[in-house]
């Protein structure tokens, strides 16, 4: 069984996060996607898509421009608003994801996996959120395959529990499309060395045990 817990701060030191006994192996951020041009996943997918159907729609243009100047012009009117729309889309996309993953850091302690995310709530106050799962034998750990990095699976939330405060918290649009449907994965996303950190986390497991 998970047992994620959370925590809400105004601001904090690692030195408050952390109990007296407990001492940091490694920590880390991702090591890709926090830059404005850096898409990742499901967000790739959508730029290309929007991409292909700008093409396709500029492409007929040829084709209409046999009818009437009027009809012309309306013609590159919709489809000026339409690019542009998908322009839109994009950049939101792309500041969402890079929002999220620049205030994020990744820990392992001695005892947990902890993920830190700083982000605003619904009044706009930002705020610390200290994601936790204490290390178990039984947690079915995962190494997700994700471009270009791969990505650890920590722990999972109910999406009642999910932390996404005007739609800035632990999700973004790199992510896939069913991410969060029925729980919520808690991951070190994007991290080069994924493999290293399961194996630490695997050793203080087994030192558990």
């Amino acid at each position: 069984m998970c047992g994620v817990s959370i925590e809400i701060r105004t601001d904090a030191e690692l030195s408050e996060i952390l109990a007296p006994d407990e001492q940091v192996l490694w920590s880390g951020r991702p090591d890709f996607g926090r830059g404005f041009f850096q898409p990742i996943g499901a967000e790739r997918t959508y730029d290309i898509t929007m991409c292909i159907g700008a093409l396709v729609m500029w492409g007929t243009v040829p084709y209409i421009a046999s009818t009437t100047d009027h009809a012309l012009l309306n013609v590159y009117v919709v489809y000026g608003v339409t690019s542009l729309v998908f322009v839109l889309v994009a950049f939101v996309m792309a500041s969402n994801r890079q929002y999220v993953l620049c205030n994020v850091i990744y820990f392992v302690t001695t005892k947990r996996a902890i993920l830190c995310r700083r982000g605003r709530n619904w009044r706009f106050s930002v705020r610390l959120y200290v994601l936790s799962n204490p290390h178990s034998p039984t947690y079915p750990y995962e190494i997700s395959p994700t471009r270009p990095y791969p990505s650890l699976k920590i722990g999972a939330l109910h999406d009642e529990q999910e932390i996404q405060p005007l739609g800035l918290g632990l999700s973004h649009p790199g992510q896939p499309p069913h991410w969060g449907k029925h729980t919520l994965p808690v991951a070190f996303e994007q991290v080069a060395e994924a493999n290293d950190v399961l194996d630490r986390i695997t050793s203080c497991t087994r030192a558990k045990t």
